[in-house]
């Protein structure tokens, strides 16, 4: 039902950017678009969706389900086409399958919390509407709890370098607030601890998020 929902929002944006750039004509309202030297906080919420299986005592098993993504930005923008900033995310994913783990079950979750510095190269800076590209580094930590029948449970973590590469699309709704889309592709480094553990030294996951900003 989320990606139905998902692919409906995705699906109705471009039109929502079409009529908004119609309007914008239409009224003559040239103060849209990118400003240098600007500044943006933006916040973020979607979903993310895990992009791999791991093998523990011979099976193959989720560590998480497709669960949500929420984000905040700090975007400065340096040029018409560039901009830069500080970008902090947390996605959560939801609770596995259950699995035979000896004589109990078991299930995990996961979470993978990321810092980063971005860079965006923006298409159409001067439009009410605009296509960017956007990439990122910094450092991430995710967890990993195992928890069994009868309420034990045990964690691994790691903290390492983490980095994501995505597009998005937005439009302006008035000469401060912006509102649009944005899809990663996101990738977390794992200590040994991890590859001791799931035989995996790298993570990867997708996230798809609706934003909303201000700009000052």
């Amino acid at each position: 039902m989320k990606k139905l929902v998902l692919l409906f929002v995705l699906a109705a944006l471009p039109a929502a950017a079409f009529a908004k750039d119609a309007y914008a004509e239409y009224y003559g309202l040239e103060e849209y678009g990118l400003r240098n030297n600007t500044t943006r906080v933006e916040f973020y919420g979607g979903v993310a969706e895990p992009q791999d299986n791991w093998d523990h005592n011979g099976q193959t098993i989720e560590i998480g389900k497709t669960g949500f993504s929420a984000g905040l930005a700090f975007v400065r923008n340096i040029g018409s086409y560039l901009s830069v900033g500080l970008d902090g995310n947390y996605s959560g994913f939801a609770t596995s399958d259950k699995f035979n783990a000896g004589a109990q079950q078991a299930k995990y979750n996961s979470g993978i919390a990321t810092g980063m510095i971005i860079g965006r190269l923006n298409l159409f800076p001067s439009q009410p509407t605009r296509l960017y590209a956007t990439a990122g580094a910094g450092v991430g930590h995710m967890f990993t709890r195992e928890k069994w029948d009868d309420g034990s449970h045990d964690t691994v973590n790691s903290t390492s370098w983490a980095g994501m590469l995505g597009a998005g699309l937005e439009f302006d709704i008035d000469d401060s607030v912006i509102f649009g889309v944005e899809g990663r592709y996101n990738l977390i480094d794992l200590q040994s601890k991890y590859s001791d553990a799931f035989g995996k030294s790298r993570y990867h996951f997708l996230s798809a998020m609706l934003k909303i900003g201000c700009r000052f």
